[in-house]
């Protein structure tokens, strides 16, 4: 008999890093009162789904937003596998900072949008990507058939949500998920056959740091 399994992941809440376009990466910086208060309104929006688990980051600002976001009957599981980029060298700087860093970073342009490709010290995309791999085994091999929330960072999302759309690695950058934005893919056995993208806060235009 055919198995459904349903992923729907999120970003995390918004952080002090945010407002100021400042690289966080594998910084554990948390969530910030407005971030706190977008995922209390968010969870209004879930009242009523059913989550078998939240699978999240070890990183703060991803536990807190699902804790808020999962409610307290929820198991919540962290896993490195999630975990955002490591940028670097750019990280705790902001964009305009980054753009003055010497020598420059090279920068490739997907989706109208500039990514960072050689940060000194970060996460070249393609071993992000061997992450989201993983990532998948881990979610399909322990929680198939199951309704899971992923709460996640915004570029290690963009290479996930490329992956189960069947896109491969840079292709995926061109899509940059905003915090509360919710993305539903449904799965019959390993087929994709579904997907859906709701924003669950009104917050306007979000960086994508």
């Amino acid at each position: 008999m055919p198995v459904e399994t349903i992923i729907c992941s999120i970003r995390h809440g918004r952080t002090a890093y945010n407002a100021e376009k400042r690289y966080a990466g594998t910084i554990d910086v948390p969530l910030s009162e407005q971030g706190v208060e977008d995922c209390r309104q968010a969870a209004r929006g879930l009242a009523g789904r059913h989550f078998d688990v939240a699978v999240t980051s070890t990183m703060s600002r991803a536990i807190d937003s699902a804790k808020i976001l999962a409610g307290a009957d929820t198991l919540i599981v962290q896993t490195p596998l999630c975990n955002e980029r490591n940028f670097g060298i750019m990280e705790g700087h902001t964009w305009d900072e980054v753009l003055k860093l010497d020598p420059p970073i090279l920068m490739i342009e997907v989706g109208n949008d500039l990514h960072t490709v050689d940060p000194k010290g970060g996460e070249p995309f393609e071993d992000v990507w061997v992450r989201a791999k993983a990532f998948r085994r881990f979610l399909f091999d322990l929680y198939r058939g199951k309704s899971i929330l992923v709460v996640s960072h915004g570029v290690f999302l963009q290479m996930f949500y490329g992956l189960l759309r069947g896109q491969s690695c840079i292709p995926s950058l061109a899509l940059f998920p905003a915090n509360m934005e919710l993305s539903r893919f449904e799965f019959v056995d390993d087929q994709l056959v579904g997907e859906n993208v709701e924003n669950l806060v009104v917050t306007g235009p979000e960086p994508k740091f």
